[in-house]
């Protein structure tokens, strides 16, 4: 995610939570978090500025990870972002994403 982002909206965690970030709640009150089955359709009709689906394509077989990445990236407007876990990687599939950094890729 670009720095400017990162400092813009996110806040940094303190104590137990040091090195993680939380987004800040001018942002999150324009956010929608839901749990679906990704087999499905997604149940929103927008395009979506970001996808975090991490640590949960490792469990699904080649075939089925790359509907999937193909299923993200039509949700995502263009120009948004996909982020993964960190034992993830796309870069054997078939995609159309940048990759930006190790775990997130921008929609070409």
């Amino acid at each position: 995610m670009p720095p400017g982002y990162l400092k813009r909206y996110f806040q940094k965690g303190v104590g137990n939570s040091s090195g993680y970030v939380k987004v800040k709640e001018t942002l999150r009150s324009h956010m929608t978090f839901s749990r679906f089955n990704l087999m499905h359709e997604f149940p929103w009709r927008e395009e979506l500025d970001v996808v975090f689906c991490r640590n949960v394509m490792i469990y699904f077989n080649r075939e089925t990870q790359q509907e999937l990445v193909a299923k993200f990236h039509r949700a995502l407007v263009p120009g948004g972002y996909l982020f993964i876990g960190h034992s993830e990687s796309i870069t054997s599939l078939k995609h159309d994403f940048t990759q930006v950094d190790a775990t997130a890729y921008q929609k070409r």
